[in-house]
């Protein structure tokens, strides 16, 4: 392992992400999806040298189509990415972020058996079982995603996760072993798993195709051998015990009695492994070998002979001979098991040793690349290893690295690095390969909605530990103002996160767009809500003039317009009764929200009230300070003062009143000499006066049309009309009618 290698096995600037699975079928047009943006990344080796940092790179377009997209594959890649992500994580919370090391040792990356320490050993060998452990519910859990979308997907992404799958078994029996006591049984799964046999169709031919299977020529040497081999100790009980072989006993006693003897040899080996009595085994097989000799006298049959011959050879299988072992595979790697099963066990040391010695006897597949990766993994090469499971499987592969990093397999690449980097910048900052991945694991789960809680994890929490607090801070910073609150606990969790980095822009520009979002969906309260929190923010800036601009659109034209154009309050029971003071006293209700809602309050009061004539001098009264008021947009002073028309038809007031309302009328007007926006006003009136509502027989027009009585077609009408019924109103009072 030289740092060298890196050189090599850069990852490629526009490879697929592990987060891209191709369905075989998708409910959404390829032709739909915006073409995603290439990102060009440093190279690792620059990136560990120093030399380069890692930029954040947002694709707006993949993350906003990602919003609502869903289908079997992607819920199955969604949940699978947050478990293996969650079990990382729980490391991390348990203090193991960084290289697992003794106390005053080197970094290492097995547990050490000579520690001075016993109680430093044990801490020590407590948190390799949790890295272990972890990396055992990472395969589980990649099993489950693999075996749940297995039917969906494309046949190359099968392909990989096929292979992904050979090499995470691979990993676990020499990387990650529960105990060493365990190691064979897990190389055997491994094998099994990418090689499986036998295949079905000769296990038919042998044992249920042939009327007595133990007189099958292959019977012994090739089928029994290869379960042998591949440590199907329980299967290969079970063909012996339906060989028929009992016929023996009054036809050949003396091979009966070897193969009676050779079932128990076979039907103890893995309990026998597993209490750690292998060598107490062992010795009964190359006794029972060594015997074998005299055991076989009287045997004459010449079918007999050769089945006693066969068994000899496999008890020199089951001896962990070599030579004979190796008559017996095709491959390496079935050597490799066959003698991590029978040779020498418990022994972490010796399986080097096996693998050497297979490659020497079987060779190699040069055209395999996953016959690679296996030799890699033994041969401990993790960098190439680790790569390889990226070009597989993005996301699987960042929290492989971490667990790596953590058991310290590249160590000797760090050591490496180190040492240039002191000769060039006289000063080592260490980097590690887990960061690496898991920030380009972080920036794709960034475009991919429903895993942006898994990239702030890993941000926000110490899995990766050399991203600097100010990088993390600017990365979320120009993510967070692009997430789309789909409900109120997606607002709540982003805004906690601002309170914690402490990014006041952040939260207005969240809740601006969580506003837009509310309006959309037609809950105009929580639209309020949310810009009213947004005014709450840092004064003056961009969001906060653009909150501002929204409340007054909301309260003006959305509401207060509607109400006076259709002369009934909004559909909108929520605001309906915070407006009347109906809703529960324990409801909050933010004091800000009720003073932009006061002149909407007043109108609403109003058109409440018209079917009580005892209200007319209180509803005057609203008027009159819905008109005096200060922030009241000119366009609607003339759709107010229409409202006193059937007032004064039916109602007589004090002279007080007409009096203001005359001061009311003459303001309106200068102010329209001066005003610029005339049209605005005036285009708003004829709307209103052509325009009758349906079914609200309280509406001034209405009421006009009832009793006989033209409405005004324009302003100027409205205000001389207004003027003669006052002036009428005030004669009356003085001739005390």
């Amino acid at each position: 392992m030289q740092f060298e290698d890196i050189v090599m096995l850069d990852i490629p600037d526009d490879s697929v992400s592990g987060l891209d699975v191709e369905a075989s079928e998708s409910p959404k047009s390829s032709d739909s999806l915006p073409v995603p943006v290439k990102k060009e990344y440093p190279k690792l080796q620059q990136w560990l040298m120093n030399e380069a940092d890692l930029e954040f790179q947002f694709d707006k377009a993949s993350y906003s189509n990602s919003v609502g997209y869903d289908n079997d594959v992607v819920e199955a890649q969604r949940a699978y990415v947050t478990l293996i992500y969650k079990i990382v994580a729980d490391l991390a919370k348990k203090g193991l972020n960084t290289v697992i090391k003794a106390e005053n040792e080197d970094y290492i990356g097995v547990v050490s058996a000579t520690s001075r320490d016993m109680g430093a050993s044990k801490e020590l060998g407590y948190k390799h079982m949790l890295v272990n452990d972890a990396f055992s519910h990472i395969c589980g859990e990649f099993n489950n995603f693999y075996e749940r979308v297995t039917q969906n997907i494309s046949e190359d992404n099968d392909l990989a996760y096929e292979d992904l799958h050979c090499i995470l078994s691979c990993l676990e029996a020499h990387c990650f072993v529960p105990s060493e006591r365990q190691r064979p049984e897990l190389v055997m799964r491994w094998i099994n798993e990418y090689d499986p046999k036998p295949e079905n169709e000769y296990i038919n031919s042998i044992m249920y195709n042939t009327p007595v299977p133990y007189k099958h020529l292959q019977f012994w040497t090739m089928y029994l051998g290869t379960l042998l081999l591949r440590g199907m100790f329980e299967r290969a009980e079970e063909s012996l015990n339906h060989s028929q072989y009992e016929e023996l006993a009054e036809t050949c006693p003396g091979l009966h009695a070897i193969i009676e003897d050779f079932i128990t040899i076979i039907s103890t080996y893995t309990s026998m492994a597993l209490k750690g009595e292998f060598a107490k085994w062992k010795y009964t097989v190359c006794d029972f070998r060594d015997n074998f000799k005299s055991m076989r006298t009287g045997i004459s049959d010449p079918q007999h002979v050769t089945i006693a011959s066969n068994i000899h050879d496999l008890l020199g299988l089951m001896s962990g001979l070599p030579k004979t072992t190796a008559s017996f595979v095709s491959t390496w790697y079935e050597m490799y098991g066959a003698l991590s099963l029978f040779q020498v066990r418990d022994d972490p040391d010796v399986h080097q040793d096996y693998f050497e010695l297979s490659l020497h006897e079987k060779g190699i597949d040069i055209d395999s690349p996953l016959d690679e990766a296996f030799r890699d993994i033994i041969q401990k090469k993790y960098l190439k290893v680790v790569l390889l499971i990226y070009d597989l499987d993005s996301a699987t592969a960042a929290y492989v690295g971490k667990l790596f990093d953590l058991k310290g397999f590249f160590n000797t690449y760090y050591e490496d690095i180190t040492d240039q980097i002191i000769a060039k910048l006289k000063k080592a900052t260490r980097r590690y390969v887990s960061d690496y991945l898991l920030t380009i694991h972080a920036f794709e789960c960034f475009e991919i909605h429903g895993l942006v809680p898994v990239a702030m994890g890993i941000l926000l929490t110490p899995l990766i530990s050399s991203e600097d607090e100010f990088q993390k801070k600017e990365i979320v910073e120009k993510f967070l103002p692009n997430y789309q609150c789909l409900t109120n606990d997606d607002l709540e969790w982003a805004l906690t996160i601002c309170t914690k980095l402490q990014l006041p822009g952040v939260v207005q520009s969240l809740l601006l767009k969580q506003s837009d979002k509310s309006l959309d969906d037609g809950h105009i309260y929580e639209a309020l809500n949310s810009l009213v929190g947004c005014l709450a923010g840092k004064s003056g800036t961009e969001q906060s003039k653009l909150a501002m601009e929204k409340v007054h659109y909301i309260v003006w034209k959305l509401l207060f317009e509607d109400l006076l154009l259709n002369s009934s309050p909004v559909p909108d029971e929520l605001l309906t009764n915070l407006i009347t003071d109906q809703v529960d006293s324990d409801f909050p209700v933010n004091p800000v929200i009720r003073q932009c809602l006061s002149p909407v309050a007043v109108l609403t009061e109003f058109f409440l009230s018209l079917n009580n004539s005892e209200q007319d001098l209180k509803n005057v009264s609203r008027l009159f300070h819905l008109l005096k008021f200060k922030y009241l947009p000119a366009k609607y002073f003339p759709l107010l003062l229409a409202q006193f028309l059937p007032l004064l038809s039916h109602s007589s007031f004090e002279y007080q009143h007409y009096i203001i309302m005359i001061d009311l009328i003459d303001s309106y007007e200068i102010q329209q000499k001066l005003s610029q926006n005339k049209e605005e006003a005036e285009d708003l009136y004829k709307y209103a006066a052509t325009t009758l509502p349906d079914k609200n027989d309280l509406d001034w027009r209405v009421q006009l049309n009832k009793t006989g009585q033209s409405i005004p077609q324009n302003i100027e009408d409205l205000t001389r009309e207004l003027r003669e019924r006052i002036m009428e109103k005030i004669g009356l009072v003085y001739m005390g009618a």
